[in-house]
């Protein structure tokens, strides 16, 4: 779970960044729409070198979609017309850039403007013992109050302004809100307990079956070099095994929710590593619900783009960042944050 990063300094800084980064997001797609105006004949026209221009095979920038199916980058308006009527969306992010989650709260109010789908929202950051006092708190709280009301940075996220423009997204469209993860107080006990440590009536409800080899092999892999191969290699199943419960936990609540009169379907807000076809959320989605067509889970990742170089990423390097080229629908780039590395504090408190 990331660090909160409280105070008025801290939301000053974020908005400045935020500043920046809008900055170059106005930048960046008022380029693509002039390019996007010339493809049609871009295969056509011949640059200096003699070749031949590829808008497509462009490296990635701030600002731009790339649809991974299609093979090519579109404008946003393309982007809600191509999820318009799934049932599932599932939009992750980095948790500590806010132009993520404005991002976020963007594409959830044209989508819910846009479509006949009734999506209620889903969120990793709010666990199930607190959906009480969400129902309660989201009818009587204006936004800004919401996340304080459920000590949003106390439970270690960061600013609740950043992510408030998603609420207010829910709230003028009328959506409802769903807390989507395991309660805070089982998930160290299953790192030594396993799903012995779930309470028997979750436990039912998530079905949970053996952690697949493929899908524990990749799990170990992501934790060991997610704290910084600092773990002891014994603990690693226990972390993959709440990570692999966390993703039912999440795909469940969608599921449940969306067979709720009036509710048709939902959104997931969540961290790009939880949202992953082969492995994550919409693979127990598809357990839970077997019929489901393919098309119905659309996977949308914010993706911080690299500084451009001599030899830029390329679409394929940021698929396999994720672990599989089809784990991701639509990559959306944005600018990164400053940030140190995670590993020097972790070796720090060593």
């Amino acid at each position: 779970m990331p660090k909160s990063v409280p105070g008025h300094n801290k939301r000053k800084t974020h908005a400045r960044r935020f500043t920046r980064a809008a900055s170059a997001l106005v930048l960046a797609s008022t380029v693509i729409a002039a390019i996007m105006t010339k493809q049609s004949s871009a295969h056509d026209t011949e640059n200096t070198n003699g070749g031949l221009t590829d808008v497509n095979a462009l490296p990635p920038a701030p600002g731009l979609i790339f649809d991974v199916q299609a093979g090519e980058y579109i404008l946003f308006d393309a982007l809600v017309d191509r999820l318009a009527e799934r049932k599932y969306v599932l939009i992750g992010e980095k948790h500590d850039n806010p132009i993520h989650h404005h991002h976020q709260a963007q594409l959830v109010d044209a989508l819910s403007k846009e479509d006949k789908h009734e999506r209620a929202i889903v969120w990793e950051m709010f666990t199930r013992d607190q959906q009480t006092s969400l129902d309660h708190n989201w009818q009587d709280l204006p936004i800004s109050e919401l996340g304080p009301a459920m000590a949003w940075e106390d439970r270690g996220w960061p600013s609740w302004h950043d992510y408030a423009p998603i609420a207010q997204a829910a709230r003028d469209n009328g959506l409802m809100m769903v807390a989507g993860n395991l309660p805070d107080a089982i998930l160290r006990p299953m790192i030594t307990k396993g799903n012995s440590a779930i309470p028997d009536e979750l436990a039912t409800q998530l079905d949970l079956p053996a952690i697949p080899t493929g899908v524990l092999e990749r799990f170990n892999v992501e934790i060991a070099e997610g704290h910084c191969n600092m773990l002891p290699e014994s603990m690693l199943g226990g972390f993959s095994a709440v990570q692999f419960a966390r993703d039912a936990s999440l795909a469940q609540a969608m599921s449940k929710t969306a067979k709720i009169d009036g509710i048709d379907g939902a959104f997931l807000i969540a961290g790009a590593m939880h949202v992953r076809q082969t492995i994550a959320v919409p693979w127990h989605l598809r357990r839970y619900e077997p019929e489901l067509p393919e098309a119905e889970i659309a996977v949308v990742s914010l993706i911080e783009a690299d500084d451009p170089g001599p030899e830029p990423s390329q679409i394929e390097d940021y698929a396999m960042r994720f672990g599989a080229p089809d784990d991701i629908d639509f990559m959306w780039f944005t600018t990164d944050i400053e940030r140190g590395d995670p590993c020097d504090q972790m070796r720090s408190e060593q």
